[in-house]
């Protein structure tokens, strides 16, 4: 019986850049308190599926909010997470540390990258190159624990891109799959096929700890 590779993603929690909607990509900012209730959540979730749903390996992004999401999720199934620097978010260079608001209405922004996927800002990713690097990131952790279980706490860009590539057109567009914050997908693969178990589900997260408005570049 062959066994099914299976790869967990889960988003870190709220952070204040996050609340106040500041792309903040290569930077960090400090989770909310909505945020840490996300995580305790979270880790709770994990603590309860581990007998049923045994994980090999946790990988986190470099950056501190993915970091201190996973550290909960860790403790919860015994399990010391491993940093890998391709999980890292979508880093737009200089212009970093601005609003959504701003990026649309000062650098049209979006609007860029609706005519030309491969621009990228002054020191920073284009939606191709970093689609790119996010799933070859995952592709890479998939090769290393073939039929396994591993668990990913990245960032909402990174599972939007990978979620496009394996259940979607691969149309780069990332943000038709934003995830919630602490939202857990569950893909499995037997072969080269990937399944969407469950997609950016939200159901451990009591209701104060879900945010109810969708980011600004999402209205625009």
């Amino acid at each position: 019986m062959t066994k099914t590779t299976r790869v967990i993603l889960v988003r870190h929690g709220e952070t204040e850049a996050n609340r106040l909607q500041i792309w903040h990509g290569s930077l960090d900012a400090p989770l909310t308190g909505r945020g840490q209730a996300q995580v305790q959540a979270t880790a709770r979730r994990f603590a309860e599926s581990i007998s049923h749903t045994p994980v090999d390996r946790v990988y986190v992004s470099p950056l501190p909010r993915a970091q201190s999401t996973a550290a909960a999720i860790g403790a919860a199934i015994r399990q010391q997470p491993v940093i890998e620097e391709g999980l890292r978010e979508f880093s737009i260079g200089d212009w970093e540390g601005r609003t959504f608001r701003d990026l649309i209405d000062t650098e049209q922004l979006w609007q860029h990258w609706a005519l030309d996927p491969t621009f990228a800002p002054p020191n920073g990713e284009s939606p191709r190159s970093f689609g790119e690097r996010a799933e070859a990131a995952l592709n890479a952790l998939v090769a290393r624990h073939p039929q396994q279980t591993i668990v990913a706490v990245t960032h909402g860009g990174v599972i939007g891109a990978v979620l496009d590539a394996w259940l979607g057109d691969r149309t780069g567009d990332w943000m038709r799959w934003e995830p919630h914050n602490c939202a857990v997908s569950v893909l499995t693969c037997e072969g080269d096929h990937w399944q969407g178990n469950l997609v950016n589900d939200i159901s451990h997260l009591p209701a104060a700890a879900r945010a109810v408005e969708a980011p600004t570049y999402c209205r625009a």
